[in-house]
């Protein structure tokens, strides 16, 4: 394969009416997605570990988290300056997110270890209530910031509008829940997996249709949005969003959901339905970054048909 010089790729996207964006997709672009992806799924799986009871998977969702946050700081050019980033949390979602997987990380490991008795306090203790609390608001800040992120981009307009933040928290939800059926595979014991299960298949119908609810906006938000969409259905960005989203994270876990209606699923079919939903979860994150434009630099845009 030839080798593409990079200062070739950098002036053909500045001489182009439509500059895709790279930075937060290829190469190392792949490890922010990763930790978006990974944050997020560990952030669902808490709160749903919390509402079944679970404590394994109280300590899967922080290590999910944990592996997330070490995504982002591999990301970085150099990570050993990453507290430069929290300091701005008054302006920048960035900082918010950095902060919240900090708090998260350190409350959560600390109820964790309440929950299983290595502390002296209990759980009915206040100092263990707030634990949870505060694990709880790092958990919320995780939701929130990895959409607001995109949404205040306004030189992406594919990515500045407020569907997004609705789009990434209701894909964590999912995520959390499909750790928890895979989980399920190894603890059959797992509290509630049937209501798990039917959760999972009306969160991903909700999703198919935001889906196709965000393209159709999108759509009509601009030529530049336009492109965007094009990008993703029929361009560079389209094997990705075929594939992973729409086939592995929305088709193969409704198809099999619908089958529970008619006849239980068994635990190994379950994780099947987890395991696709993380895909379809991952390749939603990376196509909507695969397929980002940056507005045109100069000249007029081209008449929208």
């Amino acid at each position: 394969m030839a080798f593409i010089d990079p200062f070739e790729k950098i002036t053909e996207d500045v001489n182009a009416l439509f500059r895709p964006q790279r930075e937060w997709v290829e190469r190392r672009g792949l490890l922010l997605v990763t930790g978006h992806f990974l944050s997020g799924v560990g952030a669902g799986t808490w709160l749903f570990a919390l509402l079944v009871g679970s404590k394994p998977a109280l300590v899967v969702g922080l290590i999910i988290v944990a592996a997330g946050g070490l995504a982002h700081l591999l990301f970085l050019g150099c990570w050993q300056r990453f507290w430069r980033m929290v300091w701005r949390p008054q302006t920048s979602w960035i900082s918010r997110g950095l902060l919240s997987m900090g708090l998260f990380s350190i409350t959560g490991l600390i109820y964790i270890l309440l929950a299983y008795g290595y502390l002296s306090t209990g759980l009915d203790s206040g100092f263990a209530k707030t634990m949870l609390v505060l694990s709880l608001l790092g958990m919320v800040g995780i939701f929130l910031y990895k959409g607001f992120v995109y949404a205040v981009s306004r030189a992406i307009p594919f990515w500045h509008t407020p569907l997004l933040p609705v789009l990434y928290i209701v894909y964590a939800l999912r995520g959390g829940i499909a750790i928890l059926l895979i989980m399920a595979v190894f603890s059959p014991g797992l509290a509630e997996v049937k209501l798990m299960e039917l959760i999972d298949f009306w969160i991903i119908l909700s999703t198919a249709v935001m889906v196709l609810f965000y393209l159709a906006v999108m759509r009509g938000a601009g030529v530049t949005a336009k492109q965007s969409v094009s990008e993703l259905l029929a361009g560079r960005a389209s094997w990705a969003f075929y594939l992973g989203t729409v086939l592995f994270g929305i088709l193969v876990p409704l198809a099999l959901g619908g089958a529970g209606y008619f006849a239980p699923l068994s635990l190994s079919l379950l994780a099947v339905v987890g395991v696709s939903s993380l895909i379809g979860d991952f390749y939603i994150k990376y196509c909507i970054n695969k397929a980002g434009i940056y507005l045109p630099i100069v000249g007029e845009f081209p008449a929208v048909r």
